[in-house]
């Protein structure tokens, strides 16, 4: 719930909880450092290649990101295997299965896409050559390092900024230098306004010139119901219950539709939803919920969902720039190696 572990950490990340999230941030810095050099150590390892790079028997593109979620990597990787798909290409998506709903997502939004759940993305990628894949894109791929790529997007988040405290003080597994092995940086913003967005663009372009970036916006599209049928904006306050990486985003995406929130039940990002889970979240309310697409896919199946009047937010990824440079450069990359160089 909203005074959850997770809940509580990421406000905490985000610079709340007062003195003591102060208090707490400083006596962290210490971990901090020993994260970075831990980093540090295995980037060099691979840059070394030891261990070695192991190369796939199909293209491999990868959409990841610097930090813990947020970012919209997902969606963004769908977007991609779209644009393949789009150009007769027999795409995969590789993802470690990490929570049902990333790959329940993934069947809905690309339905042709193969989709292979494997913590091994070497392992993954074979498996996925061997149903019959041409090309193959993981989600969440940029800190797997064992497997070559072809192609590296990076997605990085304009409400979370850049550059950030490293874990366990902040949500970035890496800094803003290791955007320098990315070929693709993609910007995105939920409620962020568009200038801030750009200022983010031109710290990568400077901590990253020779990547290909690009600006997207992750927002709001229609409501549906858990059945995926046309659904109403709610005419009276919506409470939202969610279990992503920033819930507060998913308010102020709601709040855009032109919903009045009434409040926030936040549950620790990938969360299983249980019926118990979803009677206490609405403990006491009778009026609309809403929820989104990565909700939807666990709570469908649920009794207490379906007995309540639940509305899901589908998202849209609008591109605001770069968009058709960075799909020329994966749909090159894509075709680049033919089977004789396999």
């Amino acid at each position: 719930m909203k005074g959850g572990r997770e809940v509580w950490v990421r406000e905490l990340w985000r610079g709340g909880h007062g003195p003591l999230g102060a208090a707490i941030r400083l006596g962290l810095l210490p971990l901090e450092w020993t994260f970075r050099v831990g980093v540090a150590f295995r980037t060099r390892k691979y840059e070394a290649a030891s261990p070695p790079i192991e190369r796939a028997p199909i293209p491999v593109l990868s959409v990841g990101n610097l930090s813990v979620g947020g970012t919209g990597k997902t969606p963004i990787a769908s977007w991609v295997v779209r644009a393949l798909e789009a150009s007769g290409r027999r795409v995969a998506v590789v993802a470690r299965g990490y929570g049902a709903d990333e790959i329940a997502l993934h069947r809905l939004w690309t339905p042709e896409a193969i989709v292979v759940a494997d913590p091994d993305r070497v392992a993954g990628v074979r498996e996925a050559a061997r149903r019959g894949a041409e090309v193959a894109v993981l989600d969440d791929g940029f800190q797997h390092r064992r497997l070559g790529r072809d192609f590296d997007l990076v997605a990085v988040s304009a409400e979370q900024g850049l550059p950030g405290a490293l874990l366990p003080r902040g949500p970035f597994r890496e800094g803003g230098r290791a955007l320098r092995r990315a070929d693709a940086v993609v910007v995105t913003r939920k409620s962020a306004p568009p200038e801030a967005a750009r200022a983010i663009e031109e710290r990568v372009q400077r901590l990253a010139p020779s990547a290909l970036t690009a600006r997207m916006h992750l927002a709001g599209a229609d409501l549906v119901t858990l059945e995926g049928r046309p659904a109403e904006r709610p005419s009276s306050a919506a409470r939202v219950v969610t279990a992503v990486a920033a819930p507060e985003e998913v308010v102020r995406s709601v709040e855009a539709t032109g919903t009045t929130v009434e409040g926030l039940r936040a549950f620790p990002d990938h969360h299983d939803f249980t019926d118990h889970d979803i009677e206490r979240a609405l403990e006491g309310w009778r009026g609309p919920v809403v929820v989104t697409e990565k909700d939807a896919v666990k709570l469908r199946m649920l009794t207490a969902a379906r007995a309540a009047d639940v509305r899901v937010l589908r998202q849209r990824v609008e591109v605001e720039s770069g968009g058709d440079a960075l799909l020329e450069r994966a749909l090159e990359v894509a075709t680049a190696r033919t089977e004789g160089a396999r």
